[in-house]
């Protein structure tokens, strides 16, 4: 009993850990080590304790992590702690299958086989994490090392999934390593190796941001109008009069070639209410400047969508982005057309309907890759986006809903992955906050201007983008042109090749078994 009580204290130790890692504490280094004792600990378990073990750890994990989700109780009721701690547990569920397939494949496979096997499996969980039941995959471990540009650069080759498996290896190899004194030093030089070689190889990929040969200038807008403005209809038109003016100062101040306001900014179909789109099209044609805004949109027949639109700089509406992956219980409610009662009893914020595909845009020669909020997650959406021709990844969202919780800086590194992984460009407007431009290297410059009440244009005296959070500021940035792929599909299919893998040790542990192998108890390589 004392026993299995340490064991899981150690788990929830080890998942309270590599959350610290993650934003907004970004002890990064963490992740390097916050998994080692659990392997330390578990390489001699069986499958049923090994999940147990592992589902706590992961518990815990996302108890931290995802402890902005709460504050959905101010505007959705208690409910929302419900949901957050359903969140946690089914996400917690990955790391105990996880936990059970590794336990039961490495003890019946070669030593040189065992810490591989962590790495196969664990790239495959975050994959499937990204894309089963619609994909919630922000845990993935590649956005705690947003500070660590030489490692993330990895993630040109393979996506987050091949850092993460990178990690993964490194603190399966240091607890194999304490566990059993045969093979140690083997596998502490494998660690080392791990350690030299990611960081080596990420070094040689990173380069330097081209911005001379299509020079760009993006003026975003970070509005940071409070929720309860958004949805007062009396504000609607003031939200965007206001936008407007500052966007107009901007311009007078600093060079643009496309303003970006944030998602949400525009709570109206624009073509359909005549004082709004007035007001953008005096914008864009006194300044001869395009502007990307997110907007209310409404579907013929019936249900509106959250969107995006793009206004010309003679005033026209000349294109529009529908957004395609809408957040679970934020815009929709999962299933509520097969059994309507779900929907009295978790109510979703908004009912939106959903668009049906990714559209590129043009602003003047580049082309404008849009995502709005939830969908950043998803880094298929950005490499269908670079497919199509786009060469500017725009993010437009509004976190309103947290407060100035780690989900701003949390959403701002999984941003920096799609950029990296891209090798494209991103550009980063938020409502509340942090808004700037990524290079395609990841490195990222935070707005951090303003003004005063006469309209002067001053910067505020913060030495971190953090400090941007619930600010209400303005810029004109820089935008570097696309950066050459290392592998240009490698981010894409890295994921199936660690599903493959995957399924090919299931498979030799299931032959091993068959021939009459069995665990044994100790500790492989």
């Amino acid at each position: 009993m004392r026993y299995l009580v340490n064991k899981y204290v150690l788990a929830l130790a080890c998942g309270v850990v590599l959350a610290l890692s993650f934003p907004g504490w970004h002890l990064y280094p963490f992740a390097w080590v916050a998994l080692a004792p659990l392997f330390y600990r578990a390489h001699r378990l069986t499958p049923g304790q090994a999940f147990k073990v592992f589902f706590v750890a992961g518990w815990a994990f996302y108890a931290v992590l995802l402890q902005w989700l709460i504050t959905n109780i101010y505007w959705a009721g208690g409910w929302a702690l419900w949901g957050y701690q359903g969140v946690c547990v089914v996400m917690a569920l990955y790391w105990g299958v996880f936990g059970a397939l590794w336990a039961w494949t490495h003890g019946r496979l070669p030593r040189v086989a065992g810490a591989l096997a962590v790495a196969v499996l664990w790239a495959a969980m975050e994959f499937l994490q990204g894309r089963l039941f619609t994909g919630f995959g922000w845990g993935a471990l590649a956005y705690s090392q947003g500070n660590d540009l030489m490692l993330l650069q990895c993630a040109a080759l393979g996506g987050a999934g091949l850092v993460g498996a990178i990690l993964v290896f490194f603190n399966a190899l240091v607890g194999l390593a304490f566990a059993e004194k045969r093979l140690r030093a083997v596998r502490v030089a494998g660690a080392v190796a791990v350690l030299a070689v990611s960081h080596g190889v990420g070094a040689l990929l990173l380069n330097e941001a081209d911005y001379t040969s299509k020079p760009f200038r993006a003026g975003l807008l970070q509005a940071d109008f409070p929720l309860e403005m958004k949805w007062d209809w009396e504000y609607t038109e003031e939200m965007v009069r206001n936008a407007a003016e500052k966007s107009q100062w901007l311009a007078q101040y600093e060079p643009v070639d496309l303003f970006v306001w944030p998602e949400s900014l525009v709570m109206d179909d624009l073509e359909k209410r005549p004082s709004l789109l007035a007001i953008t099209a005096a914008l864009t044609r006194e300044t001869q400047c395009p502007l990307f805004t997110g907007a209310s949109r409404d579907k013929p027949g019936g249900g509106t969508f959250n969107s995006s639109v793009l206004v010309d700089p003679s005033g026209a509406i000349t294109g529009h982005y529908d957004k395609v992956h809408l957040a679970p219980f934020g815009e929709y409610v999962p299933l509520s057309g097969y059994f309507p009662f779900i929907q009295k009893i978790v109510p979703a914020i908004g009912e939106i309907q959903h668009g049906h595909e990714l559209t590129v845009l043009p602003a003047g020669d580049r082309r404008l890759g849009p995502l709005i909020c939830f969908e950043v997650l998803f880094p298929e959406l950005a490499e269908e986006l670079r497919r199509r021709g786009a060469d500017i990844i725009v993010v437009i969202t509004n976190l309103g809903w947290f407060g100035a919780s780690p989900a701003i800086p949390q959403e701002l590194e999984i941003a920096r992955v799609r950029a990296v992984e891209t090798r494209l460009p991103l550009v980063h407007c938020a409502n509340t906050g942090i808004s700037g431009v990524f290079d395609p290297w990841g490195r990222f410059t935070a707005v951090n201007t303003t003004f005063d009440l006469s309209g002067n244009y001053v910067q505020y005296p913060y030495a971190s983008p953090i400090d941007m959070r619930m600010q209400r500021c303005v810029g004109a940035l820089p935008v570097a042109a696309p950066g050459p792929r290392p592998i240009p599909h490698g981010p894409a299919v890295f994921p199936w090749i660690a599903i493959g893998g995957g399924t090919l040790l299931l498979a030799a542990a299931l032959v091993s078994m068959a021939r009459g192998g069995k665990k044994t108890d100790t500790a492989q390589a």
